[in-house]
């Protein structure tokens, strides 16, 4: 018996310590974000308790004092908990409403701040990320000048895209790959370089022929500006809006069946 409790002592503290262990990713990834930055992403290593408690949430200045009234308080999260999306006030980042003449933009060009996620208990330490704040990001999002690196056909190599300018995080999902026949490519996709590059893995070998990278209307940069409208511009009620799509062929290193092809040399 003795040794029974024994174990179940050790089985218990180990739990602890997983949860402890417990990590998110705060983003915008990058070191800058605009000010008038829309909203933070976590991404949690495991769901988390819904609906989350957004008084585990704190907006820090460069003094580590709270910049009161800047995030909503409701959080977003996704089917399984471990993503939660954090607004900033809309009211106080468009310019000319209510809030934002009564109280300004929460963040302001030049200054640093940090967001501060607590721990589920005092056993689990804080997560903190900062960045500087830059002007505000007011142009529409180019998905056209985005530069699409083409994978090798026939195996899985990385579609890798560089987007020039970060998005939102909560995008990566709004972007998709077809294939010649325009049905949509399965695989897993990541942001890297501060949320700046696109990757997509698929789940089986590139095949030949023309595909086509393809991105949802309302896919965003950190500070709400889509393809076809800034957010200080919106669309009208009677404008409508398609996505990019945006062509690409995988590189074709057979030039015969069974004879690959080889490097040029000088």
């Amino acid at each position: 018996m003795k040794r029974l409790c024994r174990v179940m002592a050790i089985a218990s503290l180990a739990a602890a310590s997983l949860a402890r262990a417990a990590s998110v990713d705060i983003h915008p990834a990058g070191a800058e974000v605009p000010e008038n930055l829309l909203r933070f992403e976590l991404r949690f290593d495991r769901p988390q308790a819904l609906p989350f408690d957004v008084e585990r949430l704190m907006l820090l200045d460069a003094d580590g004092q709270e910049i009161r009234h800047a995030l909503l308080d409701v959080a977003l999260p996704d089917a399984d908990g471990r993503r939660i999306t954090v607004l900033l006030d809309p009211g106080r980042v468009k310019s000319g409403v209510g809030p934002n003449l009564a109280a300004g933009r929460a963040l302001k060009e030049g200054a640093t701040i940090s967001l501060r996620v607590a721990g589920r208990d005092a056993h689990e330490p804080p997560t903190v990320k900062s960045w500087r704040v830059t002007a505000a990001a007011s142009q529409p999002l180019r998905p056209r000048q985005w530069r699409v690196r083409p994978p090798r056909s026939g195996t899985r190599d990385t579609l890798s895209v560089d987007l020039r300018t970060p998005i939102s995080s909560v995008g990566e999902r709004l972007i998709a790959v077809l294939d010649s026949q325009g049905r949509r490519v399965a695989g897993t996709t990541t942001l890297n370089d501060g949320d700046s590059t696109w990757r997509f893995r698929p789940s089986q070998p590139w095949t030949l022929g023309q595909h086509r990278l393809v991105t949802h209307p309302g896919l965003e940069d950190p500070a709400g500006n889509r393809q076809c409208a800034a957010f200080e511009a919106p669309l009208s009620h009677d404008e409508t809006c398609d996505g990019a799509s945006l062509p690409f062929t995988p590189v074709n290193l057979i030039r015969s069946v069974g004879h690959p092809a080889h490097p040029a040399t000088s």
